[in-house]
């Protein structure tokens, strides 16, 4: 383990470069997902819920995930899933995590990368759950059903008769056991604490009747081992919000606690601003083999400017194409005053809306920007700035008229098989958006 530690380490350090104030770097570190390989060039995860959020039943509406393989030939790559807790620990049990049936058996469905594409030679995907009728498709069908729902952790391992199978990615996925969107209610309040514009909340409600529930498993259901509800906001997952009975958030609260009708109530949810939108899917406007920047210039601070509409966090990725290839682009970033001891980071979903060291822009003396240079597959993407490691507001302000896919997630602790952490229920909705508060 320890090895392994020092080679990320100097993976890490060898690709990153400081040149004339910029940031340079090459490798992805990411809070849902990690490359370890630099032959794995990126990963994208996806589903049919609203805001392509990475989660799945037990046996339907599956997550897709793709990613680039930079190798002269194809490689027979295998899958292993891990039934994890809240923290995102494994669990424990070997009843829920048994390794003779956590890995695929059957060859990765992969595709060519189109002639001219410099940059990766395959595609690889695979579908969880995958149904048995969809196996030449989407590669292979040993995950057709989900035993168990919760948290859930894939790795990626290379499958090589002439050396030791490695460790080459990992990521992280949800499943559920049953889908409510009408459990969820989304309303305009304010924030009596802080001043205009960071004054304008949402209330985020999740209801929850034990007794109507009519899943497998529910008539065995104790209201006291209910865990906790996590509120994300469109692919946000390093950014939930936690209602739990014995939290000390005073904007959080669960009514009725200990009964079969359970309500969890959060106050303070800031909206924040439709996210910036960067495109590139036009070659001619954006040509391969540059070190490309925006059009329009550095943006800008948008603290009282509301943006236009977004993809919802999501990302349109271009293929088909010799253009459907990773490109080097700039993020410039001007403000109004010399900030240069602030920390700023940029967001999306090219690294997974992960606030992180490889993704901070750095002040550069001779533009007065501040400044990073990333790795990207050509497409279209969400982004948006932060400021000191976990301010999302002061750059891009705060507003109600601001839509976003909220995802309202129910634990419940199972004492059966040594104890594992369900997910009961996952309610998805839009908040209402508005000039004004919303009444009851």
């Amino acid at each position: 383990m320890a090895d392994r530690t020092l080679q990320l380490i100097r993976i890490i350090r060898n690709a990153i470069i400081i040149l004339g104030g910029v940031y340079i770097f090459s490798m992805e570190i990411l809070t849902a997902q990690t490359i370890y390989s630099t032959r794995i060039k990126g990963i994208r995860i996806t589903s049919t819920l609203g805001a392509a959020f990475p989660a799945a039943l037990r046996s339907s509406h599956p997550i897709t995930v793709s990613f680039d393989v930079d190798s002269p030939h194809p490689e027979n790559f295998i899958v292993k899933i891990f039934h994890c807790g809240i923290d995102w620990n494994t669990t424990a049990s070997s009843f829920i995590n048994d390794e003779f049936r956590n890995y695929s058996r059957n060859q990765l469905h992969y595709e060519i990368a189109p002639a001219g594409v410099k940059h990766y030679r395959w595609t690889y995907s695979f579908r969880i759950p995958n149904p048995a009728n969809q196996n030449e498709i989407h590669g292979f069908n040993d995950f057709e059903q989900i035993p168990q729902s919760g948290n859930y952790r894939f790795e990626i391992w290379s499958d090589s008769e002439s050396k030791e199978s490695e460790l080459l990615a990992t990521g992280r996925f949800y499943i559920v056991e049953k889908l409510d969107d009408s459990a969820l209610t989304i309303e305009n309040r304010y924030i009596p604490s802080e001043t205009s514009p960071r004054n304008q909340g949402l209330r985020v409600s999740l209801r929850f009747n034990i007794s109507s529930q009519n899943v497998v498993g529910y008539s065995d259901l104790h209201p006291n081992n209910i865990k906790m509800v996590d509120i994300l906001r469109n692919r946000e997952q390093s950014t939930f919000r936690r209602i739990e009975d014995d939290d000390r958030d005073p904007h959080t609260y669960i009514d009725d606690w200990g009964t079969n009708n359970l309500k969890f109530v959060v106050e303070n949810i800031q909206p924040g601003n439709e996210y910036r939108q960067l495109d590139l899917q036009n070659h001619e406007l954006y040509p391969p083999e540059e070190q490309l920047r925006s059009l329009e210039g550095a943006d800008m601070s948008r603290w009282l400017w509301q943006g236009n509409g977004d993809q919802d966090g999501s990302s349109i990725i271009v293929t088909g194409t010799r253009y459907a290839d990773y490109i080097q682009y700039k993020f410039e970033l001007g403000l109004p005053e010399n900030s240069s001891d602030e920390k700023i980071f940029v967001v999306g979903d090219f690294n997974n809306w992960l606030v992180n060291e490889q993704w901070q822009l750095r002040f550069n003396q001779e533009t007065k920007k501040y400044q990073v240079i990333g790795s990207l597959r050509r497409g279209k993407y969400d982004y948006q700035y932060v400021q000191n490691e976990n301010d999302w507001i002061a750059l891009e302000g705060n507003d109600w008229r601001t839509v976003s896919v909220y995802t309202a997630l129910l634990y419940y602790h199972d004492p059966n098989y040594g104890g594992f952490d369900r997910i009961l229920l996952a309610a998805q909705k839009r908040n209402p958006g508005g000039t004004e508060a919303t009444t009851r």
